[in-house]
């Protein structure tokens, strides 16, 4: 027996040897650089993720390595706009894989437009979510909505501020941030039914705010370490770790709360939500006839829900908090005073209101200087798509995972010059040409058929409110605005000292 033990131990080490052997030297992607461990395994990057600055090791990694670079044992990161093309562009043959799950594995419950891996399938569910409830004309139905919970934002920062002699006081408006985008989200995708104005102050909220970035991390974890995933997701580790706050009553707070409040609203009292009048993206969903092929199913409806609630707020914030803080610097003053014209000529005018063009400017610049998404989301090279990058000097094999991360982009000086590490919104501005050149180049909300949803409507709760902010402050920055990068940008800390302007503005 122990003999057994003793050759069956052996032939482990030997089949060890072997792969590390075949995964240093003769795996179609040896002939890549990178990271000596990433020829082996992915822990590396589970690691330097749950550390919370994967975006500035991808990056040095393709200053050092240059445009590709291997990141594991069959995936590549490259750092070219054409290269970012080609992955997310419209190409069929690259599709999302397996990360996707999460590490739950197979599930039974109805995938998301985000979450679904086929990109036919994909087409499909956008054209139930996009159009009845995520286009333009529809986005610019919920802007009451936004507007009101601008004034919930700025009568928080009102109360949070510290008034001293000079009428000067400092405010960490990070938290403010999460709450705002996260109440708008909700009251946009619910309706006032479910979420009440404004949900995070509510008692069944508790501490959502946490517990949602929470999530968004670890479930981005769960995926760069599937093992530890599916220990994570398992029914024992889950009821231990994951068991609900309840309120007095008995109403489960937190992220189950409102998991549970969002599944009886859609699946058993959607009338609540139909019956309200005030528009909606899940109410626009409801509303589609019965007999039209893009109706959805309530389960449909449900996940593309939870989807949102994970996939908005916390972009919105780390872009809203950014922005502000930009604003606040030296070189934003100039950039406040253009924003506060263009809003007053707005204010007086009788025109729908669009986004002023500086104000795109300085979204955009920040959205490039420091980015909300600044991770990689993986795509799997498809039969067909071995030649995508036609670059390479070998096609790449079936089942190799490519991807490309936007912040690695947006700091490429190849590609935005030298002041590449400057924050210089002029360069958005222009004539008509130069501002779709610049569009090419810009990657934060992805690109092609899988391009992010909900741009417009980011776009619209973000010009709303920075608009507000310094309409009514002469904000400046204090300290550094420093973040960690998980699925999405988060920031603890952006201190901001708040003057109020003469009311004449």
């Amino acid at each position: 027996m122990t003999s057994l033990i003793f050759i069956l131990a052996q032939l482990a080490v030997v089949s060890l040897v072997i792969r590390g052997v075949y995964l240093c030297y003769f795996h179609p992607l040896a002939r890549y650089p990178g990271p000596f461990w990433a020829r082996f395994t992915n822990l590396w990057r589970f690691f330097t993720f749950l550390g919370g600055h994967h975006h500035l090791s991808e990056h040095y990694l393709h200053e050092k390595y240059g445009r590709v670079v291997r990141v594991a044992p069959n995936w590549l990161s490259f750092s070219s706009l054409q290269d970012f093309d080609a992955i997310y562009g419209f190409n069929k043959s690259v599709e999302k894989g397996d990360f996707f799950t999460f590490g739950r594995g197979p599930s039974q419950r109805e995938m998301s437009i985000f979450s679904t891996k086929s990109n036919a399938v994909h087409r499909q569910k956008k054209k139930k979510v996009f159009g009845p409830a995520l286009s333009g004309t529809k986005v610019g139905k919920y802007e009451s909505v936004v507007t009101k919970h601008v004034a919930v934002l700025l009568s928080r920062l009102e109360s949070s501020r510290r008034p001293a002699d000079d009428g000067i006081a400092a405010v960490n408006v990070a938290p403010l941030m999460t709450q705002f985008t996260l109440d708008t989200m909700l009251e946009i995708l619910f309706g006032p039914a479910l979420a009440s104005h404004p949900y995070t102050d509510s008692a069944a909220a508790g501490d959502i705010c946490s517990q949602l970035r929470k999530t968004t991390k670890m479930a981005w974890s769960f995926s760069l370490w599937p093992t530890y995933g599916w220990v994570m997701n398992s029914r024992t580790v889950s009821a231990l770790l994951r068991r609900p706050f309840y309120t007095k009553d008995g109403i489960p707070t937190g992220m189950a709360g409102l998991m549970a409040a969002g599944h009886f609203s859609i699946m058993r009292d959607p009338e609540s939500i139909a019956q309200s009048p005030q528009p909606g993206i899940v109410k626009s969903w409801l509303e589609v006839p019965a007999d039209d092929v893009n109706r959805m199913t309530q389960g449909e409806i449900l996940a593309e829900a939870i989807n949102m609630v994970f996939a908005g707020p916390g972009s919105t914030t780390a872009a809203l908090t950014a922005i502000t803080y930009q604003l606040g610097l030296e070189e934003g003053q100039f950039w406040q005073e253009k924003i506060r014209q263009e809003a007053a000529f707005i204010g007086s005018s009788t025109m729908a209101a669009p986004i002023p063009l500086e104000l795109q400017a300085v979204i955009k610049e920040t959205m490039r200087f420091r980015a909300v998404f600044p991770t990689a989301f993986p795509r799997v090279i498809q039969p067909g798509a071995e030649g995508i990058i036609p670059s390479l000097s070998s096609p790449l094999p079936v089942g190799t995972t490519v991807s490309a991360n936007t912040y690695v982009l947006g700091r490429s000086r190849k590609l935005w010059g030298d002041d590449v590490d400057e924050w210089t919104p002029q360069r958005w501005l222009g004539d008509d040409e130069h501002r779709r050149q610049m569009e090419t180049k810009f990657v934060a909300f992805s690109k092609g058929s899988r391009g992010c949803i909900g741009r417009d409507l980011a776009l619209l709760v973000l010009a709303r409110a920075v608009m507000a902010l310094v309409q009514q402050w002469q904000i400046r920055s204090v300290g550094q605005l420093e973040g960690r990068s998980w699925l999405e940008m988060q920031y603890d800390d952006c201190w901001l000292e708040l003057k109020r302007l003469d009311p004449a503005w």
